[in-house]
């Protein structure tokens, strides 16, 4: 299995330390509602980089240990973590609009 890190993935640590903070479910409600604000304010190129990052983490985390996935997602910044792994594919994969 290949290591991977939060180092990996700027455009989610910017994205989940703004939009998925220890208030997001007072300021959005859930995680979907926090990552449509983040589709509302970003740019194109922002809500491209967005894209690419979320389709590899899913891609990865697909076959991933669950506790090291939730690690990475405290580490970028995420205070939001999903009760499964199929909780956070779908999060991650309803951004795509």
């Amino acid at each position: 299995m290949t290591h991977w890190a939060a180092s990996e993935f700027p455009e989610l640590a910017r994205v989940f330390s703004g939009y998925l903070h220890e208030d997001f479910v007072a300021q959005h409600g859930s995680p979907e509602a926090a990552l449509r604000a983040f589709r509302e304010d970003a740019s194109p190129m922002e809500w491209r980089r967005f894209q690419r990052e979320a389709k590899r983490l899913v891609e990865l985390a697909d076959d991933r240990d669950f506790e090291h996935i939730c690690h990475v997602l405290q580490q970028l910044g995420s205070r939001w973590l999903p009760p499964s792994r199929a909780e956070l594919i779908a999060v991650l994969t309803s951004a795509k609009a």
